[in-house]
């Protein structure tokens, strides 16, 4: 089928019959089928997980190993010191609207003098994603984000924001691909008093049985957890090497097992 230029389905701004924006629906059907990002909000903090589809053995991940500012650059991002995201859909998307929000963050700390607001960084995101469903030329961005953050006004927060600017706030939810999975399960185990700890046993057994890949290892994941300094009551932002992912796969035995290993001693 040929999109012509006055087509509603070729054209972003254009309604169809039925009321439909066909671009927003055709990029959040992208993000349906990207790496899975999962995020719980607990009574003392917020973990985030995602799964990282742009694996192989001749890609360089000394920058991810030696733990690089903000991430390893594909599924986690830190926007600022109190709020990191995870991304699924076009990551070339996520850069530019990481970059934005990590601008944003900053010109709210100069004028300020405090971190900014979790809720009010992801209402500048969605201005802008909104922006991109209304005028012509344009194309919606096509990816979806979880924001994990803590401010002094509402302590820990979970949201999401998808490609039509939309955001919503969520106890526990999942984007990308096997969500509908991943929601279902979250709504069997998930407690309004899980704490950190538990949050994270939570977030690995479902990715374990969400994710498309039959084992879970740090190649294919990445892990991230914001939680307060007991000190300084600060907010304390932790994206995880892979060498502390493998070691929370192997607490809660959810490790990739060695097959050879396995056949020696049987």
């Amino acid at each position: 089928m040929v999109l012509t230029p006055c087509s509603p389905k070729g054209r972003t701004t254009i309604f169809s019959p039925e009321g439909r924006l066909y671009q927003i629906e055709y990029a959040m059907e992208a993000i349906s089928h990207a790496g899975t990002v999962l995020g719980v909000l607990a009574i003392d903090g917020v973990v985030l997980a995602a799964e990282k589809k742009v694996t192989g053995k001749l890609l360089d991940l000394s920058e991810a190993k030696a733990g690089g500012y903000g991430g390893s650059g594909e599924k986690i991002f830190l926007l600022n010191s109190n709020v990191i995201a995870g991304v699924a859909g076009i990551t070339a998307d996520a850069n530019s609207l990481v970059n934005y929000a990590r601008s944003a963050a900053q010109q709210h700390l100069l004028r300020y003098n405090e971190d900014i607001p979790v809720e009010l960084l992801a209402q500048r995101l969605c201005d802008l994603k909104q922006g991109y469903t209304q005028f012509g030329g344009l194309r919606p961005f096509g990816v979806s984000l979880l924001y994990a953050g803590y401010d002094p006004h509402y302590q820990f927060q979970l949201y999401h924001s998808d490609p039509s600017g939309n955001y919503s706030g969520w106890k526990a939810t999942c984007i990308g691909a096997n969500n509908g999975t991943a929601q279902s399960l979250l709504k069997q185990e998930y407690k309004d008093d899980i704490t950190v700890d538990e949050a994270i046993g939570l977030v690995m057994r479902t990715m374990s049985k969400t994710m498309d890949s039959t084992t879970l290892g740090s190649e294919k994941l990445e892990f991230a957890v914001l939680t307060v300094d007991p000190v300084t009551k600060e907010p304390r932002a932790k994206i995880y090497r892979p060498v502390e992912i493998d070691a929370l796969l192997v607490k809660h035995d959810l490790a990739k097992k060695d097959e050879d290993a396995e056949m020696k001693a049987a």
